[in-house]
């Protein structure tokens, strides 16, 4: 950097920090706090006292000097545009949100009779909230019927008569006893 871009550079952030401003802020920060500013030196310049309007009055002379420092820079220009373009991409963004969103088919909830007590409850319940009874899904059905204490008894019964069967077969001496 040369030394009138240096001098312009800290000229900027003496202005900045003169507003109560930090060097980041965006250009809408910048503009919001030059009109609160200004509202509040301009109230103060209707005051009764006389030094209060005098100090009011340069106060709000200095601001719009801070104020036309920094905006007419090449430095805020440049980050204005960039901001600019920013707000851009951040609305389409929003607005593709929308429009995605209302694009988005509408399934409206059914409910269902509970099993054990007939009553309509929304889908998603996991027990009812009538009869406290436990929902459960196709699967956990299906499990509940193949691994019931029934069939398990059943199973482990054939289990043991195949083995027997098969030890039997394995050694007809065991049959002759």
């Amino acid at each position: 950097m040369s030394e009138v871009s240096e001098k312009e550079l800290s000229d900027i952030e003496l202005c900045y920090k003169a507003m109560g401003l930090s060097f980041s802020d965006n250009p809408e920060q910048v503009e919001k706090t030059y009109r609160k500013l200004k509202d509040e030196y301009g109230k103060a310049t209707r005051s009764a006292i006389v030094a209060e309007r005098s100090r009011a009055t340069e106060n709000l002379q200095q601001l719009e000097e801070l104020f036309t420092t920094i905006t007419g820079s090449l430095i805020y220009k440049d980050y204005a545009r960039e901001y600019e373009k920013y707000k851009a991409g951040k609305a389409e963004q929003l607005a593709e949100r929308k429009l995605k969103q209302q694009q988005k088919p509408v399934i409206k909830e059914t409910h269902i009779n509970c099993p054990y007590c007939n009553k309509l409850i929304a889908p998603k319940l996991k027990v009812c909230i009538y009869c406290h009874g436990k929902i459960l899904t196709p699967m956990e059905q299906l499990m509940a019927k193949v691994f019931s204490t029934r069939n398990l008894i059943i199973a482990t019964v054939v289990v043991v008569l195949v083995i027997a069967g098969v030890v039997l077969m394995s050694n007809p001496q065991l049959l002759k006893r």
